[in-house]
């Protein structure tokens, strides 16, 4: 059997779907076909041999919403196994209630697939009731299955089945998302399990304990998830600094801190990257000289590292330290920390961005002239303008002309109604420049007021 997944993305499944729609709508004004004459004629056509005529009709089920309801729930007993397929994903989707009994019945279902998409629309029901069931679907003979019975689990939130996932940790293939789940229930009573496991001899299974003991984020974790940065696998080492990040209060941050920036020095880059993250993620003022100084490392990388930790800080240290990296020699980093101090709102990025407006790379010029108009200083009204005097590029000059939108007042005004009449203009630039009087004209202008 084809897997819905398979044609979500078919043009013609998307073409037919939109005449479907278009030609149910166009009845029911009519008062030619009504509601239930189309969803029949719609579940009839998921058995469909065309799997694009199938699949479009679930998806003009769904969209009907609950009046398909009570006919999806009876298409669960079909004989085609394709047809209760189908079923279940629309039951799931549509996000009835009343479908959850019948729905947990079709976990039963001899094809694997009935099951797969009863179990994933269980889920995304978040139905307790199917909770028991699900567990035992964990040992289903089809991985995908399996697969769903995990996310629906952790959807579904029920801490008793926190145990049952526990012992997923071990597989390759579903151990990732087992963990997460048993992260997303939050069980207090795992954590003693989880912690023990830490010293399991199997790595994905001491992985796997780190990421859903992060999750929980049970501060009585943090000692052992410390003990793991120094543990014999790379990835071991690197699931422990990540989880560490998510640790933020002021006791936890105390224990964490030195052992993380310790972690910096790693042989392993991937372990130096989740170290400088979760410093940034836990704000450590102490971290960002070491953090800066991946910043001359002779890896490039380590570069990119840097600028991604720094820009998880919301402190002026960091902000200026990213500054001084804007003359790094990598276009991407460069653009990287052009976008991370136009979120801060810090006005120390200003006269850089001004700078910036030269720059050689059409980019670095666009991206500049974006961040002047989110920081929202009038002095960069007038760099504006004379940058484009001279700037060529099409995209950059909408970039100039928006930011210019932004910042207002009245020579950003003058400066935008000669360009939006200026027919050697490119057409674009002049729409851009009469959209972006339209927003000053529309209410902000009266709010303007010039700063020294």
């Amino acid at each position: 059997m084809i897997k819905l997944c398979e044609l979500l993305g078919s043009r013609s499944a998307k073409l037919f779907l939109l005449l479907l729609l278009f030609s149910g709508i166009c009845a029911g004004c009519l008062g030619q076909e009504p509601i239930e004459a189309r969803v029949d004629k719609l579940v009839r056509s998921l058995g469909n041999e065309d799997r694009n005529v199938s699949y479009a009709s679930a998806y003009a089920l769904i969209d009907i919403g609950e009046p398909s309801v009570n006919s999806l729930i009876k298409t669960l007993e079909d004989d085609n196994p394709q047809v209760r397929s189908l079923a279940a994903y629309s039951l799931g989707r549509i996000g009835e209630p009343r479908a959850s009994k019948p729905l947990i019945e079709a976990l039963e279902d001899p094809e694997p697939e009935v099951r797969m998409n009863s179990a994933e629309a269980l889920g995304e029901l978040k139905a307790p009731e199917a909770a028991d069931l699900l567990i035992e679907l964990l040992d289903d003979d089809n991985d995908e299955v399996r697969s769903k019975a995990v996310f629906a689990l952790g959807a579904i939130g029920d801490p008793k089945a926190a145990l049952a996932l526990i012992e997923l940790f071990d597989d390759r293939e579903l151990g990732r998302s087992a963990a997460g789940a048993v992260g997303n229930l939050g069980d207090e009573e795992a954590v003693e399990k989880l912690i023990e496991l830490l010293d399991s001899r199997n790595p994905d299974v001491r992985i796997n304990s780190i990421r859903a003991l992060g999750q929980i984020q049970n501060p009585a974790a943090v000692p052992y998830l410390v003990e793991m940065l120094d543990d014999k696998v790379p990835e071991v080492r690197e699931e422990a600094a990540s989880a560490l990040g998510y640790f933020k209060g002021p006791k936890e941050i105390a224990r964490t801190e030195q052992p993380l920036i310790d972690a910096l020095g790693d042989d392993e880059f991937e372990v130096q990257k989740a170290a400088a993250y979760s410093l940034g993620d836990i704000g450590s003022k102490e971290a960002i000289p070491f953090i800066v100084a991946f910043l001359q490392a002779e890896n490039p990388a380590l570069h990119s590292v840097a600028v991604h930790a720094l820009g998880r800080y919301n402190d002026p240290d960091a902000t200026a330290a990213l500054i001084d990296a804007l003359d790094d020699e990598s276009r991407h980093v460069r653009l990287v920390i052009v976008h991370f101090l136009s979120e801060t709102g810090d006005p120390q990025a200003v006269d850089p961005f001004i700078s910036l407006l030269g720059d050689e790379r059409h980019e670095i010029r666009q991206s500049a002239a974006n961040g002047l108009g989110k920081l929202g200083d009038q002095k960069a009204v007038g760099p504006l303008l004379k940058a484009m005097e001279t700037e060529k590029e099409r995209d950059v000059r909408v970039a100039e002309i928006r930011a210019l939108g932004e910042l207002g007042g009245p020579e950003a005004v003058e400066g935008l109604r000669r360009i939006s009449t200026d027919m050697e203009e490119y057409r674009n630039v002049r729409t851009a420049a009469e959209e972006a009087l339209n927003n000053i004209e529309g209410g902000r202008e009266e709010n303007y007021s010039p700063t020294s």
